[in-house]
């Protein structure tokens, strides 16, 4: 496929953008990064009296779109739905995760619209820059420290599967499951 220039995307669907980032088109995926980033940036602001770096919840959140991305089979909804759904959940397992006493019940982070999106503006190309290297070197390091199915399940493990689903879907045991995301987290330490 020849490089097309930055206009010949502005017409784009994200599901057309997400299509051609699928088969490795590097301007599609910088076009919908820097259309979502914002969205990224204003799902984190609500997370942030949680006591976390902004930094670290958009890394969680950049990560959940990322999963979306490589997971979006563009049967089930409009991939903004799916992407928002993957975004939120990687900022809840995030706090969950924390060591926290107890779950955070979904019902105490405030989940703000798409409607509220379109009024925030991110002027700050500091930490934009920030975000982006931090994203860079993550992905980088999952493509390159992790096998074909630790990044498989890597990704459903990061949409809140059980280990039990991600056996089914990747028609492999649940002790495979198991030993495959304790290597993840010695990889990726």
């Amino acid at each position: 496929m020849k490089k097309k220039d930055f206009k010949s995307y502005i017409d784009f669907s994200d599901e057309e953008l997400v299509r051609l980032i699928q088969k490795s088109d590097e301007t599609a995926f910088k076009i919908l990064y820097e259309k979502y980033l914002p969205k990224i940036r204003t799902m984190t602001y609500s997370f942030q009296g949680l006591g976390y770096d902004v930094e670290d919840l958009v890394q969680e959140a950049t990560i959940g779109f990322f999963t979306a991305i490589n997971v979006y089979n563009f049967k089930d909804s409009a991939f903004s739905t799916f992407c928002y759904t993957c975004m939120r959940r990687m900022l809840i397992s995030l706090v969950r995760k924390a060591g926290r006493k107890k779950a955070l019940p979904n019902s105490s982070i405030i989940y703000t619209d798409e409607s509220f999106f379109d009024l925030i503006a991110v002027s700050d190309p500091e930490s934009e820059y920030i975000a982006r290297e931090g994203f860079e070197r993550l992905k980088d390091r999952i493509n390159t420290e992790l096998s074909p199915f630790e990044r498989d399940v890597l990704y459903y493990y990061l949409l809140d599967f059980d280990y039990s689903e991600i056996s089914n879907v990747l028609k492999t045991s649940k002790k495979s499951v198991d030993n495959a995301i304790q290597r993840i987290r010695q990889k990726l330490r």
